[in-house]
């Protein structure tokens, strides 16, 4: 039997957690092939597992620790003293402290600085390494392994052994992003002891001599450092964290007090200057002055030899480095990511053997700013190569030693100036300077000669092109190459030829006026499938690409899962058959007979029509063939008149987006037919005179309908009281409507109203006062509605009630008062009832004094009190 369904099946018995998560945790803790060794071991697991209390992140901690162990690793376990600790809360701390003590002790002091963390706090892994770094705890392997690969292995140990969880990432979030478990935070702060303080939300360490590690938790304010820490004489790390964000200096006498730092963390604060006396801090190896205003760094920061970690990323502010930066010989890691305002390098950066981390090197025309610099730095992760068109030749081009850079992932080579360091830049741009068109006059060969000298090594996984002059890609072996983006080439007439790239996942063509075909060069010959795992294919700006060819007998782009062509206009084919796995298809400003030739397409779940100027009716086939369609949107086709009927066999359509169709003067036929349309919104669609009643009533699993900017309707659908699984409703911008529909009683979901610009509007239905799970009301800019109807008292779920615009409005209903669930209410920019509405004198007050939060005109009131003024 498999040790892991052994571990299984305790689990399941004595945690009482569900079967599926148990074997996948323990799948991951214990392996798939590992034999049980005997009946004895059965035994100590179902005692281990007892003892975990029927905490599952315990015993899935303890998992992955005894995993592939010995009988005697577990037995050792089993028996531990630590199980019988007095003072722990259940059996939870001594389970996860068993965990700590039988951790190697490299990891064991990884993991006691994490104490220094407040809980849920958010770890950078990157960051967490080099602060490791800086404080000694990653020792060489004998292998002759940089630190950082090392270091690398150490967060990913205590990651697997669950004393860090990989947090799920953000769409605007590049990097993994983790944290400790409450529980592990517990034993992280237990093991830290004295040496360890966090100060800030009630902290406050004793015994404050023997600090050498503190965090700093500040709100807003600099000013409330506490100033018991100062008796910390020997403090070694000082970190500060703004939960809520900085809005001041820090003094720079409070870090002078600390002559021992090693690392020095003031991420996110306000600081703008750093005061020259920093190079007292001679022990200093990390400082991250990340996200902050500073402009200027002083020169005496290269008086800090032993710095290895300056991280100034997000400091868009920053327009120089320190000319000296040379002398600080110890540097590993440069960090100037989003550093837009620099615009040039201090001398001597190659001079800097230990650097590996350098993500922009601009290159200038001086001799110390020449892409020479870059010939013995082994640099790693990232390296975006700025100002291009200073490299003199080719021979220069040659000394950057690229071939050699095999740690490095992506690289990024752009000519000319980008717009936002232009107006970033405090010094005006002259024309020399400003752009591509100001480029050296120097032949396409000259400039190709240049850029196939930096090929990178094979290692490579993302490339990224701005703005280069030359005619043709140089012919680089980059095999593991996953993204390529080309942007503003513009005077290249050849694609590469990068067809045969086996881990290629992501193409990105923008800006090419030079292309007007795409053939077998760019899919490298003929093979039977070209782009074998390219998945996101983005095709943009390509004024006079006319022509998409497939290739005799391949099928290329057989795993591709979304297409964009983007400003294509005079393209008017693409390769048939192909795409046999894409999901999602997006048109943006290209000829509408590009529709025809996608029309074999079976496969889609989402598409996008927009700014299709001569498309006039959708292709029925294009629908008919891809009934799994769940997201259709048609926007900006001025002259599409008619939708087809194939419409209908849309079955599994969720959400359906109409918007700046000025001739459509009907909605779809067979709408009726969308049983799991979930979202409509119709916007911009001028020759719309009426939702017609036998469409709209089909749509009973309809939750948010959005109708906006239709100048010419003039009713509604009656079908409405059909919409039975309606949530949100709005209605803006129908200057010819004069009445909702009736039904709003069978809207038994509805849960918010919106009604804007509607000027003929002049009642609310008595319906609506059947509409009981309404939480949400705003009228605004309904001059046509005098009064509101007495039934408001029905509304018994509103929390929410705006009114603006309404200059008619000269009263609210005496059932307002009855409106016990109201939290919000707002009145703005209607005179005569905010003067009914004043505090105590206003006639009106008495019918709304009991609404917690209230917006009148300028003036703010919280539970009847003035919060803000004017």
């Amino acid at each position: 039997m498999h040790l892991r369904t052994c571990w299984m099946r305790f689990q399941m018995k004595y945690l009482n957690v569900n079967v599926e998560a148990v074997e996948a945790k323990t799948k991951q803790a214990f392996g798939e092939d590992r034999e049980d060794e005997s009946t004895n071991l059965m035994k100590i697991g179902k005692e281990i597992i007892k003892k975990c209390g029927g905490v599952p992140l315990a015993a899935k901690t303890l998992g992955s620790l005894l995993r592939l162990k010995k009988e005697d690793y577990w037995m050792s376990v089993q028996d531990s003293e630590l199980w019988n600790l007095k003072g722990c809360q259940g059996a939870i701390l001594p389970a996860l402290r068993l965990s700590y003590v039988y951790l190697p002790p490299h990891l064991k002091r990884c993991f006691a600085f994490c104490s220094l963390f407040p809980k849920n706090h958010e770890i950078n892994k990157e960051k967490m390494i080099y602060i490791w770094m800086a404080e000694g705890l990653i020792l060489p392997d004998g292998e002759n392994r940089q630190l950082e690969s090392i270091g690398d292995e150490y967060f990913d140990d205590l990651l697997h052994l669950s004393f860090f969880q990989e947090v799920e990432k953000c769409k605007n979030v590049s990097h993994a992003v983790y944290k400790m478990h409450d529980l592990i935070h517990d034993l992280a702060r237990t093991i830290g002891g004295n040496v360890f303080a966090i100060f800030g939300h009630g902290l406050a360490p004793s015994d404050l001599a023997r600090i050498r590690h503190s965090s700093v938790i500040c709100n807003f304010d600099p000013s409330s450092f506490p100033r018991d820490l100062f008796e910390a004489k020997h403090l070694r790390t000082l970190l500060f964290l703004f939960p809520g964000g900085s809005s001041g200096d820090i003094p720079y006498f409070l870090i002078m007090k600390f002559i021992y730092l090693r690392i020095l963390d003031l991420n996110g604060s306000g600081i703008k200057t750093l005061h020259e006396s920093v190079s007292a801090l001679l022990c200093l190896r990390f400082l991250d002055l990340s996200s902050t205003s500073i402009q200027t760094l002083p020169n005496t920061i290269s008086d800090l030899s032993n710095l290895q970690t300056l991280n100034l990323s997000g400091c868009c502010y920053l327009v120089e480095l320190p000319f000296g930066m040379a002398n600080v010989t110890s540097l590993r890691h440069l960090n100037i990511m989003g550093c837009e305002g620099l615009t040039q390098m201090p001398a001597g950066i190659g001079n800097l053997v230990h650097l590996q981390t350098l993500p922009i090197y601009i290159v200038g025309k001086r001799t110390w700013e020449s892409i020479a610099e870059l010939h013995s730095l082994n640099l790693r992760g990232e390296l975006h190569i700025k100002r291009m068109e200073n490299i003199r030749d080719a021979k220069e081009a040659r000394e950057a030693n690229m071939r050699e850079k095999k740690h490095l992932h992506t690289l990024r080579l752009q000519w000319g100036i980008s717009k936002k360091s232009k107006d970033l830049s405090p010094t005006k741009v002259t024309s020399s300077d400003s752009s591509s068109s100001s480029l050296p006059e120097e032949s396409s060969k000259d400039v190709e000669d240049i850029l196939e000298c930096l090929e990178p090594h094979a290692n490579l996984k993302n490339l990224h092109i701005k703005g280069y002059p030359g005619i043709a890609i140089p012919p680089w072996d980059l095999p593991n190459l996953v993204t390529i983006e080309l942007i503003n080439c513009r005077n290249c007439v050849y694609l590469p030829k990068i067809g045969q790239l086996p881990f290629l996942e992501r193409i990105s063509l923008q800006g090419m006026d030079g292309i007007t075909s795409i053939d077998e060069g760019f899919y490298g010959g003929v093979f039977p499938e070209p782009f074998p795992c390219v998945k996101f294919f983005t095709i943009k700006d390509f004024p006079n690409l006319e022509d998409w060819s497939s290739i005799d007998g391949g099928l290329p782009f057989p795993r591709l899962e979304k297409l964009i062509l983007d400003k294509c206009p005079n393209l008017t084919n693409a390769p048939a058959p192909a795409f046999p796995s894409i999901r999602h298809l997006e048109l943006h400003f290209c000829n509408a007979k590009i529709m025809e030739s996608l029309e074999n397409i079976t496969s889609l779940s989402s598409l996008v029509v927009d700014m299709l100027p001569n498309l006039n009716h959708i292709s029925g086939s294009l629908l008919g063939n891809n009934k799994y369609l769940e997201s259709l949107e048609i926007r900006a086709c001025q002259n599409l008149h008619l939708l087809t009927s194939k419409l209908e066999n849309l079955i599994y359509l969720r959400s359906l987006i109409i918007s700046c169709c000025e001739k459509l003067s009907d909605l779809p036929p067979g709408l009726k037919k969308l049983e799991r349309l979930e979202l409509l919104e119709i916007n911009c669609c001028h020759s719309l005179i009426l939702l017609p009643h036998e469409e709209i009533e089909g749509l009973g699993s309809l939750k948010t309908f959005s109708i906006e900017n239709c100048s010419n309707l003039i009713s509604l659908s009656s079908g409405f009281h059909h919409l039975s699984s309606l949530e949100q409703l709005s209605i803006m911008s129908c200057p010819k409507l004069t009445s909702l529909p009736d039904g709003f009683e069978n809207l038994s979901t509805l849960r918010s109203l919106n009604i804007v610009s509607c000027p003929e509007l002049s009642y609310l239905p008595s319906s609506l006062q059947h509409a009981t799970t309404l939480q949400s009301l705003v009228l605004h800019s309904c001059p046509g509605l005098i009064t509101l109807p007495e039934w408001f008292k029905e509304l018994s779920s509103l929390r929410s009630l705006a009114i603006s615009n309404c200059n008619y409005l000269i009263s609210l209903p005496e059932a307002i008062q009855s409106l016990t669930t109201l939290q919000h209410l707002s009145i703005q920019d209607c005179p005569q009832l905010e003067r009914l509405c004043k505090k105590m004198k206003g006639k009106e007050w008495q019918k709304i004094k009991h609404v917690p939060h209230m917006y009148i005109g300028s003036l703010k009131f919280c539970k009847g009190i003035l919060c803000l003024d004017d």
